[in-house]
């Protein structure tokens, strides 16, 4: 039944008379009736018994016209919640970054954000870019480093240099262990091919691993040194680490990182205010560098 059939039966109800109920609603008495009839042929059941002088709910219809009351209520009241939180932040927000992000800024982006809309619930996955972006679908808003993600709004949040970093523990030696996170291989080829001129022999990982946690994790035990984006590095202590820039034929290596959604869902005010947040974040985090 539509919200009219039941705001009907409501007004039946106080009214009384089919008469009363036509003038309340500006229809004609004829046409109160029929949908009335409409109305108990679709419940299968007779709502009113109809008199000269009045209308009589049955049984059955006292059930059906208390659950109308409730219809037409909760829709008075919504419409009254929506019209004074027209444009309030609020509802879901599905948010999809690589491991990276997730280890670093994101965090903080949220404290910020959550602190400004505490009535948006939170929905965040966090995996390798790959994996983001070919999940993409599945977020209000993904962010990935490397490469955008095909038809999607993309937009560059920063552009990473990368640092060679190891342990001053470690210094003077030439056969540290080196670790190497998962990335693209594309990606890894150039850190490879780094490793090779800055140190002239063969690049050779000693360890593997998926998260850029886990690699900083290593360093920080002194267990072996690794190429970062500028991102990470920056938390490292240089009183306690060598860092310098990593350069492949005398250029900076350099990673993109984008924040990535379709352009409608921009139009949720949720999601418009998460990519404010951030970039604002970002645009602090880079004065700060400076």
């Amino acid at each position: 039944m539509k919200v009219d059939d039941y705001k009907l039966l409501v007004t039946l109800d106080e009214a009384k008379t089919l008469r009363q109920a036509a003038e309340r609603l500006f229809i004609s008495q004829p046409a109160v009736s029929q949908r009335l009839k409409s109305i108990e042929e679709e419940w299968g059941v007779e709502i009113f018994v109809r008199t000269k002088r009045e209308l009589f709910v049955t049984g059955a219809g006292e059930r059906i016209i208390s659950h109308a009351h409730k219809v037409v209520e909760n829709e008075t009241l919504l419409k009254e919640y929506l019209v004074a939180h027209e444009g309030a932040v609020e509802g879901n927000l599905n948010i999809g970054v690589s491991s990276l992000i997730g280890s670093t800024i994101l965090a903080r982006v949220l404290r910020e954000y959550t602190a400004l809309y505490p009535d948006v619930n939170v929905n965040i996955q966090v995996g390798s870019s790959p994996q983001i972006s070919n999940d993409a679908a599945d977020y209000h808003i993904s962010i990935t480093r490397g490469r955008q993600i095909l038809n999607k709004e993309n937009e560059v949040l920063f552009t990473d240099r990368h640092y060679f970093v190891a342990p001053k523990s470690l210094a003077g030696r030439d056969d540290s262990p080196v670790i190497e996170f998962f990335s693209e291989p594309i990606y890894i080829r150039l850190i490879e091919k780094y490793f090779e001129e800055r140190f002239n022999k063969k690049y050779e990982p000693q360890f593997s691993v998926d998260q850029i946690a886990t690699c900083r994790a290593l360093l920080l035990e002194g267990v072996g040194v690794t190429v970062l984006p500028e991102i990470v590095v920056k938390d490292f202590d240089a009183e306690l680490f060598n860092i310098e820039e990593a350069l492949v034929d005398d250029e900076p290596i350099t990673r993109d990182t984008y924040i990535s959604y379709d352009k409608n869902v921009v139009a949720l005010p949720q999601v418009k205010a998460f990519i404010t947040v951030v970039r604002s974040y970002i645009n602090n985090f880079e004065r700060k560098a400076d």
